[in-house]
């Protein structure tokens, strides 16, 4: 997938379909696309299992809302009109209608005289408090579509961005769902700082704090300038960029406002995401085209703000086509920095390869020394990019290619892994890194998918974002959820 670099122009495509929003009966509520008014508030009657179809429509035991129907959820099955889970049920102990016997418990499929160690029963019926995401953290706790059960507490894995729809929403490793949560308009990114969820709203220009939990509704501030593109996270700062401002909005997180704004040129610099370094930031500037400026990194003093010195890239694309760096992160000490580099396909704008992409690779330890990657041919496009913990791999979204390139940063050099493809139809975006799972953002639509970094092994996928009513979808980030 291809995107043509015009932030002016995503923005008024998504202006039109804001204007389309569903609104509720009440005068005094307008509920984001998809939802409706029950009992005064906002109500995904979709999927929120206490309001399912319809207002007050409650599922029952062991089920989840799904598409506005109640259905048994996820490791359960129908029994004799209602759903449960064989594994636990004394009443479907392994089998359908297979009970235990008096004062017997269901361990994992069969009936015994006690739970084994670290379980209890609750009515008969053996659960891991710790992780029964019907029982979690006591007996009959059962957590919301969206979350699983951590070490006792109903918690969602990620958080995810839904531009069209103007809503952040939680998801399980599952890839099912949670509750959305209004994020201003066009929530474009995420960051998780000072025990709050943050998404920076593009059309809106506005930061959106979030308990982590999503338990609350978000509380808003405006930033001003607009087209905000990016969202980077250092400690308790906050670096917003704001596109047509061609500047870095730097907020404190903790305090709450905003500490300064580097102005780093013209707006068609187009600033995107930013590396933290040996004190230092480093910016990637988009930019638009070969003369308004960006395709460079500035480097930067965070203390001041001041723009230390600026990388050229423009010698890394291969011409006639233009680097175009995105996505910024540091591993073993250097800087890493995404290279789509595109040229101007038959429309005038800047959509085709001129060939592999690349990682431009600044050293700070060295007097930001610049060399790069060559990505192969398997790698066109690329845009999101994450590092291991340890900083041996990079994973790059390959978008143009339809996958995830593992880069091992080995001690004899660079190897390129086999690609991650991505499931039929899918443009990777973003990429989190959330423990032992990656999980991957679709640029044309609402769905994300994970994979095992380990064994590049896909587990899951999801419809994360519905469709405004425009008829468009767009998973535009994805955060671990601490």
């Amino acid at each position: 997938m291809i995107r043509i670099p015009l932030p002016a122009l995503r923005a008024a495509l998504a202006a039109a379909a804001l204007a389309l929003a569903a609104c509720s009966s009440d005068p005094e509520i307008v509920c984001a696309a998809g939802e409706q008014v029950c009992g005064g508030a906002c109500a995904a009657v979709e999927i929120d299992s206490s309001n399912c179809g319809a207002c007050g429509a409650a599922c029952g035991a062991y089920q989840e809302c799904n598409a506005g129907a109640c259905e048994c959820g996820p490791g359960t099955v129908e029994c004799g009109g209602g759903c449960v889970d064989l594994s636990s049920d004394p009443a479907s102990c392994g089998a359908c209608g297979v009970a235990c016997g008096t004062g017997q418990v269901c361990a994992g499929g069969v009936c015994a005289s006690a739970c084994p160690g670290g379980q209890r029963s609750c009515g008969g019926a053996c659960a891991d408090l710790s992780s029964d995401r019907w029982n979690c953290g006591a007996c009959g706790v059962r957590c919301d579509r969206g979350e699983s059960c951590r070490e006792g507490a109903c918690r969602p894995d990620v958080y995810v961005a839904c531009f069209a729809t103007d809503d952040v929403r939680p998801a399980n490793a599952a890839l099912r769902a949670g509750l959305p949560r209004a994020a201003g308009d066009g929530p474009i990114a995420l960051g998780v700082s000072a025990g709050r969820l943050w998404a920076a709203a593009s059309l809106s220009h506005s930061l959106v704090a979030f308990p982590l939990d999503l338990g609350a509704a978000g509380v808003e501030t405006m930033l001003g300038g607009g087209d905000l593109e990016a969202l980077s996270v250092s400690g308790d700062r906050l670096w917003v960029a704001n596109a047509a401002a061609g500047s870095l909005v730097v907020y404190d997180a903790s305090a709450r406002r905003v500490v300064d704004e580097v102005v780093l040129g013209t707006t068609g610099v187009n600033p995107r995401w930013v590396a933290f370094a040996n004190g230092r930031a480093y910016a990637a500037l988009y930019g638009l085209d070969a003369t308004s400026g960006g395709q460079e990194v500035a480097v930067i003093d965070p203390a001041t703000g001041e723009i230390l010195r600026r990388v050229d890239l423009r010698a890394l694309a291969d011409a006639p086509g233009l680097p175009f760096p995105a996505h910024a992160v540091v591993a073993g000490g250097r800087v890493f920095v995404t290279l789509a580099n595109l040229r101007l396909g038959e429309w005038g704008y800047y959509t085709d390869p001129a060939g592999s992409g690349k990682l431009a690779v600044i050293d700070p330890a060295a007097d930001d020394a610049l060399s790069s990657i060559d990505l192969g041919d398997g790698c066109l496009n690329p845009g999101g990019l994450a590092a291991s913990a340890d900083g041996r791999m990079l994973w790059v979204a390959c978008g143009g290619s339809a996958a995830v390139l593992p880069v091992e940063l080995g001690d004899a050099g660079v190897t390129l892994h086999a690609p991650v493809a991505a499931p039929d139809f899918s443009a990777p975006g973003n990429i989190a890194l959330c423990g032992r799972d990656a999980y991957v953002t679709d640029q044309w639509s609402g769905s994300v998918w994970r994979f095992d970094p380990s064994t590049g092994e896909r587990l899951a996928a999801g419809e994360i974002c519905p469709a405004s009513q425009a008829g468009w979808a767009w998973a535009a980030d994805v955060a671990c959820a601490p």
